[in-house]
């Protein structure tokens, strides 16, 4: 009798160690499954940024205005360096030097500009707002488009970040303005025009 309990004992005992390794080959067939279709679409995201017309910095450069509003557009415009295909144009309100706004805009279609491009991506995913003593730091949607918006009150400064058309990236750092006046520049601009 001990000798029957005995087999019956191992053979559950084998019949549940089985039955756990079929579930652990199924859950990482199906790991296997998400991460390759999770790559398969960064690959097709990746590819379709490559197919899209890359601007050269001075294309980038031109499209930028030479005035907006009472900002004059400062020469020469800082040019991108190799696979990060940017242009960084400085603007002063009327000459002076107190108050001005620094605009940068990329492509988004080398390796390089995709890897930024998908960390203000992952800024903005992060949906959050933060007050501090130093002013706020907050990222929400304005005119159907997400933003990232810092506001710095010991300098006075303001940063604003976003991706137009999921392509380009643009960072703006405005120096002695507040954010608002910063998008009251910024809303001056068509960005669509660019494609």
């Amino acid at each position: 009798m001990k000798v029957i309990i005995y087999i019956l004992f191992c053979f559950c005992v084998l019949l549940f160690f089985n039955c756990k390794n079929d579930t652990t080959t199924e859950s990482a067939n199906s790991e296997v499954k998400v991460s390759s279709t999770a790559a398969a679409l960064n690959q097709k995201v990746n590819e379709n940024a490559y197919q899209i017309k890359k601007h050269s910095w001075e294309e980038l450069d031109e499209w930028l205005p030479e005035n907006i509003l009472d900002y004059v557009k400062m020469n020469p415009s800082y040019k991108g360096e190799k696979d990060f295909n940017h242009v960084e144009a400085n603007y002063h309100y009327k000459g002076s030097y107190d108050h001005y706004i620094t605009i940068e805009l990329a492509n988004g279609n080398s390796e390089k500009e995709l890897k930024v491009k998908k960390s203000i991506a992952q800024k903005i995913q992060m949906n959050f707002a933060e007050d501090t003593e130093d002013g706020y730091t907050k990222v929400y949607n304005r005119n159907g488009m997400d933003v990232f918006e810092m506001q710095s009150n010991y300098k006075n400064s303001a940063t604003i970040e976003f991706i137009v058309n999921q392509r380009f990236y643009v960072r703006v750092r405005g120096t002695n303005l507040k954010a608002a006046e910063v998008w009251q520049i910024l809303d001056q601009l068509d960005f669509n025009q660019i494609k």
